[in-house]
Parts: C-alpha cells; sequence; structure tokens
C-alpha cells in the first residue's frame, strides 16, 4: 500500500495548528503563579543542615534561579497539558494526595497532642521538592530544580509520596534537609534504608538517636547507613528516570554492582565536598561509576512516544512499565549490563 504523502503532510499541518490552537488556550497565569508561589514559599520555610553536624548560617535560594526554573516548569507543565492532560492529572493527585493526608494530620495531631512533629514534617517533604541550595549559582539552582521535578521522575514523587504516608502514621521522626536532599529518619518499616530519588528514608531502631545526623561519626551505624544511601541518590541524579530499573529493583534483588556504585559515589562526594575519609571496603580510586547507556534511553523514549501515539495515557504508562522491566532484567547480575 502505497503512503500519500501530501495527504499525510496535509493532516501533519492540521495537527500542528491544531495543537498551536491548544497551547495558546493553557491556563498559563495559573501556572505561573502556582510555581512560582511554591519555590518562593518554599524558599522561606527551608532550614537547611550540614551534613557533618555543623550549624550553618541561613540563607534564602537566589531569587533569580527560583524564577527562572518557574517559568521553564511553565512552558513544560503547558506543553505536557496540551498534549497528554490525563497524564498531568494522575501526577498532580499522585503529588497533592499524601501531603495533604499528612498535613491535615499533622493539623490533628497538634490540635489533640499539642505536639507539632507531623505537621513539621509534612510541610518540610513537600518543601524538599522545591529545595534549592543557597549556595549554588544561578544556573545550578535552576537546574537542581529541573532535575528534581522534571529528571529525577517517577523516584522522587514516590520518595514523597510514601514519606508523606509513613508521617501520617508516625513512623517519620524527622525530616532533614541539606544538600538538595531529605532525609527522613525514623521507625521506617521499609528494610534498614531506601533511596527514592531527593528522599532517603532510613530506621533508627538500631541507633540511639534518629534527629542529629553527623556523617563523619565513622562509628554510627546510622551514618553509615545514611552514607550508603546518599550514594543511590547521586545515581538518580545521574540516570534521571532509568534509576529505579537501572539500579532500584536489581540493588533490592542483587545487592551485587549497584551497592558498591553506590558507595563509591557517596564517598567520592563527601571526600571532595566535605574532606570525609571514605567508609566503606568498596571505595577504590580507580572506580568509574556505573551509569545507564544511551541505548537504553534511546530505547525507552521509543517505546513511550508509540505506547503515547497507540494509546494516549494509559499507552505511555503501560510502555514505560513494559521497557523498564525489560530493562530491570538486563541489570539483576552481580555485575551491570553493558547493553542497558
Amino acid at each position: 500500500m502505497a503512503i500519500d504523502f501530501i495527504e499525510l503532510s496535509a493532516e501533519l499541518r492540521l495537527w500542528l495548528l491544531l495543537f498551536r490552537n491548544d497551547l495558546m488556550q493553557q491556563p498559563w497565569q495559573l501556572f505561573i503563579i502556582a510555581w512560582i508561589s511554591v519555590f518562593v514559599v518554599s524558599g522561606f520555610l527551608i532550614r537547611p543542615i550540614s551534613l557533618i553536624g555543623k550549624s550553618i548560617e541561613y540563607k534564602r535560594p537566589p531569587i533569580s534561579s527560583m524564577i527562572t526554573a518557574s517559568i521553564l516548569l511553565c512552558l513544560i507543565t503547558g506543553f505536557l497539558n496540551t498534549l497528554i492532560p490525563d497524564f498531568l492529572i494522575v501526577w498532580l493527585w499522585i503529588f497533592l494526595l499524601p501531603f495533604i493526608l499528612s498535613l491535615l494530620t499533622g493539623f490533628f495531631y497538634l490540635l489533640i497532642n499539642k505536639n507539632s512533629k507531623i505537621l513539621r514534617n509534612s510541610i518540610a517533604l513537600f518543601t524538599a521538592n522545591f529545595y534549592i541550595e543557597a549556595d549554588k549559582s544561578f544556573l545550578q539552582g535552576t537546574l537542581r530544580a529541573l532535575i528534581r521535578l522534571i529528571w529525577e521522575q517517577p523516584q522522587t514523587l514516590i520518595g514523597h509520596g510514601i514519606g508523606q504516608i509513613l508521617n501520617c502514621t508516625g513512623f517519620v521522626s524527622s525530616v532533614a534537609l541539606s544538600d538538595g536532599i531529605a532525609i527522613l529518619t525514623g521507625n521506617i518499616p521499609l528494610a534498614n534504608g531506601v533511596a527514592l530519588g531527593s528522599y532517603i528514608l532510613v530506621t533508627s531502631r538500631y541507633s540511639g538517636t534518629d534527629t542529629h545526623i553527623d556523617l563523619s561519626e565513622r562509628n554510627s551505624y546510622l551514618m553509615a547507613l545514611i552514607r550508603h544511601e546518599l550514594g543511590h541518590t547521586f545515581q538518580s541524579r545521574r540516570s534521571g528516570p532509568l534509576y529505579l530499573f537501572k539500579y532500584g529493583i536489581p540493588s533490592a534483588m542483587s545487592q551485587g554492582w549497584t551497592e558498591k556504585d553506590a558507595e563509591f559515589r557517596s564517598d567520592r562526594y563527601l571526600l571532595i565536598n566535605y574532606g570525609l575519609p571514605p567508609i566503606f571496603s568498596s571505595y577504590q580510586k580507580d572506580y568509574s561509576p556505573v551509569g545507564a547507556n544511551t541505548a537504553a534511553y534511546l530505547l525507552m523514549l521509543a517505546t513511550m512516544i508509540w505506547g503515547a501515539v497507540w494509546g494516549a495515557t494509559a499507552g505511555l504508562f503501560g510502555a514505560y512499565l513494559f521497557i523498564a522491566g525489560f530493562i530491570a532484567l538486563f541489570n539483576l547480575g552481580k555485575i551491570h549490563s553493558k547493553i542497558l
């Protein structure tokens, strides 16, 4: 069957015309006001700490980074809402519902028990999504916001949701924000620790404290646990949407190369930025961190585009889960896949 390129070109021009019209009809003022509001409010509420236990002077994040990130996110929001509006609605519900439940629980807990812990934790978990470090340059701050809210999805979305749900039920003792990361400690019922995007959840049941963080303490089980999970957050920053399947599932199932890679990344970061000597036996100066291959990104992108064209939002999710599971299978061994 011959392809009628003239008819195909006419249909494409019509689609572009309709798309441009729909794009112009988006509630741009609402989008920009919403994004700027959450960044500015979060910038006033966040009180970061030092990973090595030192007191730090509070400084507000650069307003230029917050405004620029808000504008870029506004454009991305409008574009996605034009192409796949159902996807944006699902994301918004998954993002807001756990926060609202945690916030309301915190209010009731405060009224009944005169304790603001759950309320404070819920706000800290929410604002962590918009956390820009004050010491970052304009470009670094803008990129950090975009990486967390766009590149590190869906793991950061999942980390925020799980954190809020655990906070509702009283499992979270404290939330500390540092280096662009939210560290949740308490009686966490998720193994000993887990890293989901910019959120680290660690149990303090084997430690005498759950509110003090000082990664320079070499003999503390809790600090070693946080250091390990810190490495997984750097894997997330590096691999983005492939994190759960390149590192996350293999880490949970095989305990192989993913752990050595995470420990190296953590030790290297803390050595360079804080001068802390390595504590993990896997640290080697000549070790090369393992990244996701370009083929994996291209395969995922092509599959998701095909899924979106074939089945809209449902097809997009289905294609994502299918290809993600396929990529995970390639990385379940003790040695990482050099293909995907």
